[in-house]
């Protein structure tokens, strides 16, 4: 049965090929297989056959294992608005630090990313239409656990980096040759303070990561269903 091979094939395309897939894909292309038979054991044709025994399989995301069904279009709309939030509370933190060349540069970068997710979350939200708000789609819970840890290891290496290069700069001569560290003035503490803050500003990246995997798990089909009944 060719047809139902290729067109089982299809249903799997994009999905990793690991031992569930395989598993999954056997089942259903054994459980079409069995279908066709039958329809064709009555009487049908078989190119009719393949069409009554495929028609209400459109899909297999469901049934992969950490797939969740989400409603896309809020997920996205509270995303941005977290987004927002977090880019909002970084430009007011940045804006004492931008006393010096570095911290000015990033707080009009800030400004910047906060008017442009501003304008990207006002679009979203302006659509009331029932159609656009129960959009759905699928996220592998598996796979945003895995970016979300990357994400906090990728900025803890990044702060590590940070600490080390800044110290390095600032008080490398008087580390190696075991002198006393001495900071002369209100000037010099903001410029090194400022060198060491600015980085932990990032933390902003891993942070959405986390709040996207809550609100996949808000925003879940299955769960709204389950709490209306």
């Amino acid at each position: 049965m060719n047809h139902l091979q290729i067109y089982v094939d299809q249903l799997f395309k994009g999905h990793k090929d690991n031992k569930q897939t395989r598993e999954l894909k056997d089942e259903i292309l054994s459980n079409l297989e069995a279908k066709v038979a039958d329809l064709t054991a009555n009487g049908t044709e078989y190119t009719q056959a393949v069409q009554i025994a495929t028609q209400n399989i459109n899909s297999v995301d469901i049934l992969i294992d950490g797939n969740k069904m989400v409603y896309i279009n809020k997920f996205r709309i509270e995303l941005m608005q977290a987004a927002l939030l977090y880019v909002l509370i970084a430009w007011i933190i940045s804006m004492p630090l931008s006393v010096m060349g570095i911290g000015m540069l990033l707080n009009f970068l800030l400004l910047i990313v906060v008017v442009a997710i501003g304008i990207i979350y006002l679009a979203l939200h302006v659509k009331k239409e029932s159609h656009y708000l129960e959009k759905t789609s699928f996220f592998n819970i598996q796979n945003v656990l895995r970016y979300r840890k990357m994400a906090w290891l990728i900025w803890g290496l990044f702060i590590l980096v940070s600490v080390l290069g800044n110290t390095a700069i600032l008080f490398g001569s008087d580390i190696w040759f075991s002198r006393t560290i001495s900071i002369t003035g209100p000037y010099q503490f903001a410029i090194i303070a400022t060198k060491y803050a600015l980085p932990v500003l990032s933390i902003l990246i891993p942070l959405l990561f986390n709040t996207s995997l809550k609100l996949i798990q808000k925003h879940e089909v299955n769960e709204q269903y389950e709490s209306q009944e």
